[in-house]
């Protein structure tokens, strides 16, 4: 009878050691294994694989950033325009209009519905006085954040994904001309475990929406410089 009693308090004993072990691990954020465009796993994009830029570089300018996604945020179109400028510096195929000198130019409105490459009257203003070659303006076409969570006997996790997708269009500041496009999608995952005594904790994190936003829009930029690329060669051999 003893033994019977010892035996069922050490099983009673080790559950509660388990459970309590598995409560104190506390909320992680892991990243998502999984490889490919849409990953947590930032691509590791190598912008010296981009074909070489003329000897003399030509100037390019942000005209400004759309939110065409149901995600409403006010500075959305401020932050993905500073994140192009920034990309497109990287590159080293430009010459760069400062992002802070646009802002000082032109309104808010203006520059958050890239009213600027709108209209031929908008487009030669802009020209004139900031006597660049090129514009680039941006959207943002998606963005979702979806959550996903699971339960089994001793623990609780909960999944977190964060997609955002960007389209980007580049024209001839003089003509209006659309001369080359690139697309950019990324996801980024958060992921979050506890024990079932200590429940689950966690929430979404903004910065996933910044590192999934730099990915897509360096993603479109180097699609957007290759495209481009081709067709100024094809235009200089026909």
């Amino acid at each position: 009878m003893k033994r019977q009693l010892y035996k069922r308090f050490a099983i009673g004993f080790l559950l509660l050691f388990i459970l309590t072990c598995s409560a104190c691990s506390g909320a992680k954020v892991q990243p998502d294994e999984a490889g490919g465009a849409d990953s947590s796993k930032s691509p590791q994009i190598d912008w010296s694989q981009l074909p070489a830029p003329p000897l003399q570089k030509e100037l390019i300018a942000v005209a400004g950033f759309e939110n065409r996604s149901t995600y409403s945020a006010d500075r959305l179109w401020d932050t993905s325009s500073q994140q192009l400028a920034s990309s497109l510096l990287r590159t080293g195929y430009f010459r760069v209009v400062e992002w802070e000198k646009m802002k000082q130019l032109f309104d808010w409105d203006t520059l958050s519905h890239a009213s600027i490459v709108k209209s031929p009257e908008n487009l030669e203003r802009a020209r004139r006085i900031l006597l660049c070659e090129y514009f680039v303006s941006g959207a943002i076409t998606h963005f979702n954040v979806n959550q996903h969570s699971s339960v089994s006997a001793l623990s609780k996790s909960k999944q977190i994904d964060t997609t955002i997708r960007v389209d980007l269009l580049l024209q001839d500041a003089r003509s209006g001309e659309y001369l080359s496009t690139g697309k950019g999608s990324h996801m980024v995952r958060q992921t979050y475990s506890g024990g079932m005594a200590g429940g689950q904790t966690g929430s979404w994190d903004s910065h996933a929406a910044d590192e999934a936003l730099s990915a897509a829009i360096e993603l479109a930029l180097f699609e957007l410089i290759e495209n481009f690329d081709k067709t100024r060669h094809g235009i200089k051999n026909n």
